[in-house]
């Protein structure tokens, strides 16, 4: 996991009183290359685990997420499913998808834009997926 601490110069997160949030371009944002960086390499590997970034309030580290996960293209998934499966990657399907996905069955496309998840420091995968830690839990 990368963690940033980003200073005062990083630019001031506006607010809009409107219902529907515009978002600032992440193509203006200036400066913050390290920030830009993991968070492109994170969207393109989710593997690496996550961005933590840090810093005082108003220095833009929510404007940079939020900026990224406009330009992020739309993903496609199995509508009205619990875990967002794949309907076309049998890697990022449950069972119940991919016992389908073998039999050859149809499975029905929605495409949605990525959301961002914000996370409190301290969230563990299991914790946030629903998991049980096997090991914490033989302890």
């Amino acid at each position: 996991m990368n963690i940033f601490n980003l200073g005062l110069s990083g630019g001031a997160e506006g607010k809009s009183m409107s219902v529907e949030r515009s978002t600032f371009p992440f193509t203006a944002i200036v400066g913050q290359d390290q920030l830009k960086t993991a968070l492109i390499l994170n969207a393109v590997n989710p593997k690496i685990g996550g961005v933590l970034i840090r810093g005082q309030k108003g220095t833009g580290k929510s404007l940079a997420v939020r900026a990224l996960a406009e330009v992020l293209p739309e993903i496609e998934l199995v509508p009205n499913h619990p875990f967002n499966c794949s309907p076309k990657d049998p890697t990022l399907m449950c069972e119940q998808c991919l016992e389908k996905h073998e039999r050859g069955e149809n499975t029905p496309v929605q495409r949605r834009k990525m959301r961002v998840v914000t996370l409190p420091i301290g969230s563990t995968e299991d914790r946030v997926i629903g998991s049980l830690d096997i090991e914490r839990a033989i302890k």
